[in-house]
């Protein structure tokens, strides 16, 4: 599970980590000062790689992260 916790009004709530990724689902990436949308381009254990729209960027990220769209 991924605890998260709003500062501005101290709502909590939980999500589970995804843990059927599939090449080329379609995923947003929650960082700690953004979100990025793009989709799976390879799994390995606790890290996935994101790929952008257009093949902009590639980018590893960790699986906690990823939420599937």
């Amino acid at each position: 599970m991924v605890a998260y916790r709003c500062d501005g009004c101290s709502n909590e709530w939980a999500r589970p980590v995804e843990d059927d990724l599939d090449v080329h689902d379609v995923v947003r990436v929650d960082l700690p000062n953004a979100s990025l949308y793009g989709e799976v381009w390879q799994v390995e254990g606790d890290r996935v790689q994101i790929r952008g729209t257009g093949g902009a960027w590639l980018r590893w990220v960790e699986r906690w992260r990823v939420v599937v769209h």
